[in-house]
């Protein structure tokens, strides 16, 4: 794995997942922290489990570019979370993307939508895709404000389709083009720091 790649922002930067990262990831199975809240409350705890063992594997055997997940960092060495895509080989004009943010005290400072921004402008460069999407649910504004902020539409709901804490909610799906993309990353200015 080249064990200096990184994309780097004004605050955070994004790196490949190493065996040191996985001590965080035992830490953060804790069901009390905000990501579990927010992040599919409908799965159980014990997917992240499984996610931890998925994620000890791709290390051992060597992960390789294009990237299909990456670590955040704060610029002064704080493991805070990650970004994935859900990318299949058979719809290779598109994806999925996901970020999780572990750490609590770094929700609401801008550290997600940079390294949104970032993983974004990564997949379009590397991967020939058309279109990026996410699917999150009625009951996260904070991840349906940062897909508005970095220019994603809404494409589809998905309506009652969850069910947190004796309630339905509806699911959202949202996207953006390449071209959609391009013509707005300029405002952002910590895009491709190095």
């Amino acid at each position: 794995m080249p064990e200096h790649f990184k994309l780097k922002g004004s605050h955070i930067l994004l790196r490949p997942t190493t065996m040191e990262d996985m001590k965080d990831y035992e830490r953060w199975n804790d069901p009390s922290l905000k990501a579990f809240q927010y992040d599919g409350p409908w799965y159980k705890n014990d997917n992240f489990s499984v996610l931890i063992e998925h994620r000890k594997k791709k290390v051992e055997n060597g992960i390789k570019p294009p990237y299909r997940f990456l670590e955040i960092y704060t610029n002064e060495g704080e493991h805070i979370g990650w970004l994935n895509a859900y990318h299949s080989e058979n719809d290779c004009h598109a994806t999925a993307v996901g970020i999780t943010i572990k750490e609590d005290e770094y929700w609401g400072k801008g550290m997600g939508t940079e390294a949104l921004a970032l993983w974004i402008d990564y997949l379009f460069e590397e991967m020939n895709l058309t279109r990026i999407g996410f699917t999150t649910w009625q009951g996260n504004p904070m991840m349906l404000g940062l897909g508005k902020k970095l220019g994603f539409v809404e494409e589809a709901r998905i309506r009652r389709s969850c069910f947190v804490k004796g309630e339905f909610y509806d699911r959202i799906s949202m996207g953006i083009l390449r071209e959609e993309w391009e013509a707005q990353r300029g405002k952002f200015a910590f895009l491709r720091q190095s």
